[in-house]
Parts: structure tokens; sequence; C-alpha cells
């Protein structure tokens, strides 16, 4: 977590910085170094309190109405010392009502045949303006704000469980990947060049802007020229009049995209889960019936195959 809140915690709940406490590590470590590592500003993590804690019986009517409140599920850390200054939770209550940060999954984009001593990631740095204050996304900020070259971080490898490119190298790969999602199929690109494979790779990215979000553009444009990257489909939302994303795209190349997939084509999705996979499944479904002369139904049973052999996989989140 970054200081500049911890401390912000510490001063709005009273809470005294130098003290010593035994908590989640099992060893004396001070208040500030407990919540480095604890749930500040996720949404659902506030001290839960049940009016016990506090004497004052306006204060109990308070926090009850507080815990029937939408405010209840919304609010963060601070804003709940903010509302409530005066309530009374000692140090280790306040700590002990705290979950331990979980760990962040990134994709890996490099590949070990390229980069064997290292592993790239790609990282949005997250921060939103929410009810007049600055929200930092907690691992894309530490990353980018918060450490220096040569700083070590805890870090562990999940597998992929078959998200990687095809075993058959003369297999033609399509990934859809906007924004921080084409990190893998970054990785994959490196892996065919290196394999030296045949199999044709085709790219639909997207982001906000060109001016600012073409990530990997030089790399991606270097591949296109040599012919490893077929074709490399863009969508940036922001710099047309109707916005267009990559699902956009998939249909416009519905007909040539549908051949890929009769040729035995392996479909690949990464990003966000709650909306993009959901449009980039639609379309999918909606193109293989048009270019495939299909009911709905049909084309749902076709998408059902490929998931069936592993055809088309998806990372999201």
């Amino acid at each position: 977590n970054c200081n500049t809140l911890i401390n912000k915690v510490i001063e709005t709940a009273s809470l005294d910085s130098s003290a010593a406490v035994t908590l989640s590590k099992k060893c004396l470590r001070t208040i500030t170094h407990e919540l480095i590592e604890v749930v500040i500003e996720n949404v659902r993590s506030r001290p839960k309190v049940n009016g016990a804690v506090a004497m004052d019986s306006e204060l109990i009517v308070r926090l009850e109405v507080f815990e029937e409140s939408d405010e209840f599920y919304d609010w963060d850390v601070l804003e709940f010392f903010e509302a409530f200054p005066s309530v009374g939770l000692g140090t280790l209550q306040v700590l002990g009502a705290l979950a331990d940060l979980r760990p962040r999954l990134y994709s890996i984009a490099s590949s070990q045949s390229r980069y064997p001593a290292q592993v790239h990631l790609t990282v949005g740095r997250v921060e939103n303006r929410v009810r007049n204050r600055e929200r930092k996304g907690v691992t894309s900020t530490m990353l980018a704000d918060r450490l220096s070259l040569g700083s070590t971080v805890h870090v562990f490898v999940q597998p992929s469980h078959g998200f990687t490119i095809p075993a058959d190298p003369n297999k033609p790969m399509i990934m859809v990947g906007p924004g921080t999602g084409i990190a893998p199929f970054i990785a994959f690109l490196q892996q065919r060049e290196a394999d030296k494979a045949k199999g044709q790779n085709w790219l639909f990215f997207g982001d906000q802007r060109s001016s600012a979000d073409f990530l990997y553009r030089k790399q991606l444009e270097t591949w296109q020229n040599k012919g490893l990257l077929t074709n490399l489909d863009l969508a940036f939302s922001r710099d047309t009049t109707s916005k267009i994303y990559v699902q956009h795209r998939m249909k416009e190349r519905g007909a040539e995209l549908f051949h890929w997939l009769e040729s035995g084509a392996y479909f690949f999705v990464c990003g966000d889960a709650s909306r993009m996979a959901v449009d980039v499944n639609k379309a999918l479904q909606e193109l293989i019936a048009e270019h495939g002369n299909m009911s709905e139904v049909d084309a749902k049973k076709y998408l059902e195959a490929l998931l069936e052999a592993k055809r088309y996989v998806r990372d999201v989140y």
C-alpha cells in the first residue's frame, strides 16, 4: 500500500504509528508495517463494527444505520474513519478486521526462448478519482511509482492451464487482446518467431487512443513487415466519432476469420471478463452463424466444439 494512504488511515483512526503488534506475520511489527500488506482501498474492506465497541448510544444507532446502507459496501477504510472518528477502535481491532492483500496475477509478456533470464509484464497504471479522492491501484502504482531499480518483490508463477501456443507450429492463431490483454500474445509471437513456426498469426488489438495507447507498436509493426504477423487489426475507441472495439473489427473481417477457423485456427482471448470477453464471444458466434450459414443454435454448437477441442481458449479477469 501507498505510504501516504497508510499515514492518512493512522491519523484518521487515531492509531499509534510506533506501536508494535504481533499479527499476520507472527512477528513483532509496527502498525505501519502491518498496514502495508492489508486491504485498505478495496470497496468491501472496512472494520466491521457491531456497536458494542462504542458506549455512545447515538453512535451505536449511526453505526447500525450505516451497516444497512449502500455505503457499507462502497466505502473504504479511510472513508469509514472519516465518517466515524470517535468510534474508538483499538489498533488490534482495526488490524484484525482487515484482510491480507491478495496476490495480483499478471500474464507474462515474454518468451523464455527470447528472454531466458527475465520475465516481462504489461502493467496498466490505475488511478481514479472517487468521491473527491485519488484512488490508486495497489500493485500497478507500487510497480510504477514506489519501486526503484533493483528493488525486490515477492512473486510466484501460476500455470496457464492450456493458454499457450498450439503444439503444432503449422496451426494458425487468432489472438484478441485489447489493452494490457495483449501481454501473453507478445510472448506467443516471440515464441513463434524463435520456433520459426509456419502457422499464420492474426492479432486484434484495441485501446483508447493510438497516440498514447498503441502498446508494443514498433514491435508489432516489425513483425507485420517481416510476415510473422499476418494480420493486425486495430480498434482505438476514442479516435473515431463512433466507438470502435475489437469485436467490431472481428465482424468486419468475419468471412476471413471464419475461413481461418475452418482451416484449424486456434482462437485466443485475453483481457476484461465482464464486458470485452462477453462482447467478443457474441461477435464470434454471430459471424460464425453468418459466414457458416448456420442457425444461432448451430453456431453455438460450433463454438462449444471449439471449446471442447481447446481451440477457443480464454484468459480473462
